[in-house]
């Protein structure tokens, strides 16, 4: 595996161990404990607790290796202007069932942990505002009010490096630190019974039987499985050959604490594609993803200076200055089924015993706990 720069949320965290020996067999197999999977085994653990103590979770990593440690720490439901670059591709249709998945997601993190440290500051959508927006907007609106629930959108004033503008608002949105969040997932589920393998990687899954990687000098083992779940996002084609799981490279950086001229909401900028949100008085910045599109469609988690560059230019503009310094910064793996952010299906079987699960298109943090909850209601 590539070696990579920590994550803000990574540094300080202790990697875990990785384990002297694995079972033979298990009832339940979970490959990959990022949101989806560490979901699954808390879902599992609540839902299904005689599963429990049958269910395998295996991590390549010892901590996380893809985006769920190492994305931006947004949870939100969506924004108008990636919204509607969404409905050109796929439909309304399409488009608001993606968004009410997620909404509920959201509330169904701050349900289940509610004295989850977040931060309630809402989401400003800083591209301009425009009549087919607009319209859109009021159809999400009165969607919702035809549901006997609350708008998702307002228009507001917001300020942006020294300079206010109307903007979309979405007042339930909120930062949250995703280790945080994977950790109590984790703890929950283990407490439970459900069994964690950090630092084993899965060579091969299929009809009930998988070869796993263990640390050296222990070498590969195989183990029979009843059902297992891959849940690993963009490193979904290193084990299924027809994935249509597009890897797209997000990279971050973290300056140094800094006096902004600029409304601490989570911030999106050009559909979405660059987001920014403040943490511990630092700005944080991510994207870059569209302007190196065909260098950003890999799974290597190196940064590359082209997009550090830009992110850094990006930032003097939210900033409203250049009186910083870089302190951080990395890349996370997103997935984007068949490159787009609306996923038709989430889930898809492999065999009679073998499926895979995805909660992609740049929205995880929110989609993965309804996802993974439906999924675990399947179980008998």
């Amino acid at each position: 595996m590539t070696a990579r720069l920590a994550s803000y949320w990574e540094i300080g965290a202790p990697p875990h161990q990785p384990p002297r020996d694995l079972p033979r067999h298990t009832d339940l197999l979970i490959v990959g404990a990022g949101f989806l999977g560490s979901w699954l085994a808390y879902w599992i653990s609540k839902l299904k607790p005689a599963w429990a103590q049958r269910t395998l979770v295996v991590e390549r990593d010892l901590t996380g290796y893809g985006a769920s440690t190492r994305n931006a720490g947004f949870l939100t439901a969506g924004h108008v202007s990636e919204m509607l670059a969404d409905e050109a591709e796929c439909g309304f249709d399409a488009l608001f069932a993606q968004f009410l998945k997620r909404r509920a997601g959201l509330a169904l993190t701050l349900t289940e942990f509610p004295d989850l440290p977040t931060d309630p500051c809402g989401s400003a959508d800083y591209d301009e505002i425009t009549d087919p927006k607009r319209a859109l907007a009021r159809r999400v609106n009165g969607a919702l009010a035809a549901r006997g629930e609350a708008p998702a959108f307002e228009t507001r004033s917001a300020c942006l490096g020294g300079s206010e503008r109307e903007v979309f608002f979405s007042p339930s949105d909120r930062g949250v630190n995703p280790m945080q969040l994977l950790a109590r997932l984790r703890a929950a589920a283990r407490a439970a019974g459900v069994r964690f393998a950090y630092g084993v990687r899965a060579q091969a899954l299929s009809g009930g039987k998988a070869v796993l990687a263990l640390p050296a000098p222990a070498g590969l083992q195989e183990l029979a499985y009843g059902r297992a779940w891959l849940c690993v996002n963009a490193f979904d084609s290193e084990l299924v050959s027809r994935s249509q799981i597009v890897p797209g490279r997000g990279q971050v950086l973290v300056t140094s604490p800094v006096q902004a001229a600029t409304s601490h909401h989570l911030g999106f900028l050009h559909d979405g594609y660059d987001y920014f949100k403040f943490v511990d008085g630092r700005l944080l910045l991510g994207g870059g993803r569209h302007r190196f599109k065909a260098q950003e469609q890999t799974t290597e988690l190196t940064p590359t200076d082209e997009v550090r560059q830009y992110l850094l230019a990006l930032a003097c503009t939210i900033v409203g200055h250049d009186r910083f310094r870089i302190d951080y910064n990395w890349a996370g793996i997103m997935g984007f089924p068949q490159d787009r952010h609306i996923a038709i299906s989430h889930r898809t079987d492999l065999d009679d015993t073998t499926s895979t699960l995805n909660a992609c298109g740049g929205m995880g943090v929110a989609l993965t706990p309804l996802v993974a909850r439906d999924e675990v209601l399947r179980l008998p």
